[in-house]
C-alpha cells in the first residue's frame, strides 16, 4: 500500500462504471471490431496495485507499454497498462470541491488514455515521443476524447469538457492526462 491517498470501494467502482462507458464509446467512435481488445489487451490498475516506477506526481494516469513473453512467438506481445493515479485524482476532486465531477472525470480520463491505446497499437502514433512531439500528441487525443464523449449522456460531463484545459493544466506541466 502507498502512503498516497487511495480509492475507496466505491470509488473503484465508478472507476469501473467510467471505464465500461469509455471502453464502449471508444470502440463505437472508432468502429474497433468485437476482438480489438483481445488483439491489443490493456489493464487498469489503480494506485494500491502500481509499482513504485509506476506511480508519478504529473498526471492522473498514464499508459505503459509491457510486453509479455508467449512461448508460441519468436517476440513477446504488448499489452497496454493504465496506471491511475488515484493520489493525484483525489487531490484535484478534493482541490476542486466538485464530487458532482467524480464519475464524468474519470470517464474523461479512462477515454483519454484508451484513445492513446488505439493510437499506439495501430500506429497511427508512435509511443516512443519527444516533449514537443508528446505535448502535440496530448493536444490530439484530448481533442479525440471530447468528439468520443459527445454522445455521452452524464450529468456534468460537458462540465469537465468545457474546463479541462484549466484543470489538466493545474497537473502537469508536460500535458499530461
Amino acid at each position: 500500500m502507498h502512503p498516497q491517498a487511495v480509492f475507496s470501494h466505491e470509488e473503484l467502482r465508478l472507476l469501473a462504471e467510467g471505464l465500461n462507458v469509455a471502453e464502449d464509446s471508444v470502440s463505437d467512435y472508432f468502429r474497433l471490431s468485437e476482438g480489438f481488445w483481445c488483439r491489443h489487451p490493456f489493464e487498469v490498475r489503480t494506485l494500491a496495485e502500481l509499482e513504485p516506477a509506476e506511480v508519478t506526481p504529473e498526471a492522473l494516469a498514464q499508459v505503459l507499454r509491457l510486453r509479455k513473453a508467449d512461448a508460441r512467438r519468436l517476440r513477446g506481445r504488448d499489452f497496454w497498462r493504465i496506471c491511475f493515479q488515484d493520489h493525484n485524482f483525489l487531490e484535484a476532486m478534493h482541490r476542486e470541491k466538485a464530487s458532482e465531477l467524480f464519475l464524468p472525470m474519470l470517464t474523461y480520463v479512462m477515454v483519454h488514455e484508451l484513445v492513446h491505446v488505439v493510437r499506439f497499437a495501430t500506429f497511427v502514433q508512435l509511443f516512443e515521443l519527444d516533449q514537443e512531439r508528446r505535448q502535440a500528441e496530448e493536444a490530439k487525443v484530448h481533442r479525440l476524447s471530447a468528439e468520443v464523449l459527445k454522445k455521452v449522456r452524464l450529468p456534468h460531463l460537458e462540465q469537465v469538457l468545457d474546463s479541462y484545459e484549466n484543470f489538466a493544466a493545474t497537473l502537469s506541466p508536460e500535458g499530461h492526462c
